[in-house]
């Protein structure tokens, strides 16, 4: 998958994101399983940047702005390769592991994230929870 240097405006922060998490994760099992290397991990416990006080381990693969400004092809990209690797995710899963379709966005201001009928479909087809995070500080 190729990043896309088109720029458009108004410019927002939003990302799509494959998280799989798991209190007793080792996020090299995960990178093995899917046969791809996330963007970032975290390994289990205490993590001084984590508001939400969980100590669940993470791996992620994130598609923001520095895959594409347009969230369509953020989340077009999120939803492929969770597509391709469905029988892997849910081996993950049935090994205790959760795994969740995440998204970002801004939300201030006007700020929309415009999903597609299409990608709600496809995203519902997967199976995984799909998990919307608006950001709403004022700018």
């Amino acid at each position: 998958m190729e990043k896309d240097t088109h720029l458009t405006w108004p410019w927002v922060m939003t990302e799509a994101a494959l998280v799989i998490k798991g209190a007793d994760m080792d996020p090299a099992v995960v990178t093995q399983e899917l046969a791809l290397n996330p963007t970032s991990t975290r390994a289990p416990g205490y993590d001084r940047w984590d508001t939400s006080g969980s100590t669940d381990g993470r791996w992620r693969l994130e598609f923001d702005n520095d895959y594409s400004r347009d969230f369509s092809l953020q989340m077009d990209a999120l939803l492929s390769v969770a597509e391709e690797k469905r029988a892997q995710i849910a081996n993950l899963v049935a090994q205790g592991y959760e795994a969740i379709l995440s998204v970002y966005g801004f939300a201030g201001h006007d700020g929309s994230l415009p999903f597609t009928a299409q990608q709600m479909a496809r995203a519902a087809s997967i199976g995984i929870p799909l998990v919307l995070t608006p950001n709403l500080n004022e700018r």
